[in-house]
């Protein structure tokens, strides 16, 4: 088992590597390494398989393999299948499949990491990856864009390594299970570093410019992939302490209702689904034993999202009611934006069903009336006008993967079905939604860019949070 185990995670970088020397191979060594990982990923989960070894000894690095692990890698490999068949003849370097594979070797490696050292390896090389890919059009606005990500991403890591130093100074080890024996300051710069990773709250605001900047491919792998690697932890590290659970459930609640109050009012497509992330991503660790499902839903319909909105010709909201939208992008966008809203058949139903029923009374009356904002939000593009169109191959078969998974993944909690007053309250926020687009609501846009975006104030807020996450700490 620990032979395999090694062997699949160093795949993706061996074929990263491969590729340089043999650039023909780039794209049938991408698709094989993501297929080999959705088999990986659908075995763990299927079998529920958990399991945990140290490769060293408390230097070294420590995994742990289980049902939770098993849905983010399945999130992973279909995203990147996606990415694949999207860009299959639109005449990538060799070099972009190159990150491709690193991407998904790294993320993959942090989704079974149970020691500090080693996520935090992972997660930097990510970093770098995502900067690449951001920059990867060489031009000046996605340069800075990427450097401002590079930026944030390592203040919040150098935080990090503090607070891991403090743990192993503690107890002699990386593993997450010393955690709580650290002072409280490991555990706050610990925290503030995986929230603003996984984009959490306010920490999540460099995430609106950085979508609308990366080119579509980029924005989907950032909300299919990334984000997932700061959100997995923290899931992981609240399935462990309780204390830390509830810290986290705070800034979940804070995540969920900031981004949609932002979303309801973005006058940008790309910048009302930047901040409708905000608001899942709390979803998902909002109830750490149901994150893998609510963060399968959620990756595959986000990317879904973001690829159909790189295929419009126009992104602003007052344009696209004059304009409309071609119908076969039309009917993807309502379809994966239903499925975040929960509507029954959709994994969305199924994931904040199961979501619901490990939060106390008071919590699921809060999400649910979250559920009518963010249906509200989605119900927009079921009354812009629509024309006939044709669609690129690639996009078409990268929206069937991501569609078509969105279906499959109903069978990960059959349970929500069986109550039909369940059934009959998840119609209820999206008619609701519609009722009030049709009276106008979707028409409250506005431009306004914070100032709260400006590098300089992103590092402060994370100052901010840091001081916040200490008092909680202790």
């Amino acid at each position: 088992m620990t032979a395999l185990a090694i062997a699949w995670i160093l795949l993706p970088f061996v074929a990263g590597l491969t590729l340089y020397l043999l650039p023909p191979l780039a794209r049938g060594l991408t698709l094989a390494i993501a297929l080999v990982s959705l088999c990986v990923g659908l075995g763990i989960t299927i079998n529920q398989v958990n399991t945990a070894f140290v490769l060293l000894d408390s230097f070294g690095i420590s995994l742990s393999i289980d049902s939770l692990s098993g849905y983010f890698i399945v999130t992973n490999a279909l995203v990147i299948l996606a990415a694949l068949l999207h860009t299959w003849q639109e005449g990538y370097k060799a070099f972009f499949y190159v990150l491709l594979c690193l991407l998904h070797g790294c993320a993959n490696t942090v989704f079974i990491s149970a020691d500090f050292l080693s996520l935090y390896v992972n997660i930097e090389v990510l970093g770098i990856v995502v900067f690449l890919l951001i920059a990867y059009p060489r031009s000046d606005r996605p340069l800075w864009i990427g450097l401002r990500y590079l930026m944030v991403s390592n203040v919040a890591m150098l935080f990090y390594l503090m607070g891991v130093a403090l743990v192993y100074q503690t107890n002699h080890t990386f593993a997450f299970s010393a955690l709580m024996q650290a002072p409280p300051e490991a555990v706050a710069l610990i925290l503030m570093a995986l929230l603003a990773k996984g984009a959490i709250f306010i920490s999540g605001l460099w995430l609106p410019q950085t979508n609308v900047v990366a080119a579509p491919i980029v924005a989907a792998l950032l909300a299919g992939i990334v984000e997932n690697a700061g959100v997995f932890s923290l899931a992981r590290v609240s399935l462990l302490y309780s204390t830390i659970a509830d810290i986290v459930r705070l800034f979940a609640l804070a995540s969920i209702f900031f981004g949609l109050i932002f979303a309801l009012v973005a006058d940008d497509v790309r910048r009302m689904l930047s901040f409708s992330t905000l608001g899942q991503l709390g979803w998902v660790i909002i109830a750490p034993p149901a994150a893998g499902l609510y963060a399968l839903m959620h990756g595959l319909a986000k990317a879904s999202l973001f690829l159909s909105v790189g295929e419009l010709r126009h992104y602003r909201l007052s344009e696209l009611r004059q304009e409309g939208l071609p119908r076969p992008v039309a009917i993807a966008l309502i379809i994966a934006g239903y499925g975040i809203v929960g509507v029954p058949l959709l994994a969305g139903f199924p994931a904040k069903a199961l979501t619901l029923s490990y939060l106390d009374p008071w919590q699921q009356g809060l999400l649910y009336g979250a559920g009518f904002l963010t249906a509200t939000i989605y119900s927009k593009f079921l009354f812009l006008p629509r024309y006939p169109s044709k669609t690129p191959m690639g996009y078409s078969a990268a929206t069937m993967v991501l569609l078509g998974g969105l279906f499959l993944a109903n069978a990960g909690y059959m349970e929500a079905y069986s109550s039909g007053m369940s059934l009959l309250r998840a119609f209820l926020p999206p008619l609701v939604g519609c009722g009030l687009v049709a009276l106008g609501v979707s028409r409250w846009e506005s431009p306004w860019r914070g100032a709260w975006e400006r590098l300089e104030h992103l590092l402060g807020v994370m100052l901010l949070l840091l001081l916040g996450l200490v008092g909680l700490a202790l």
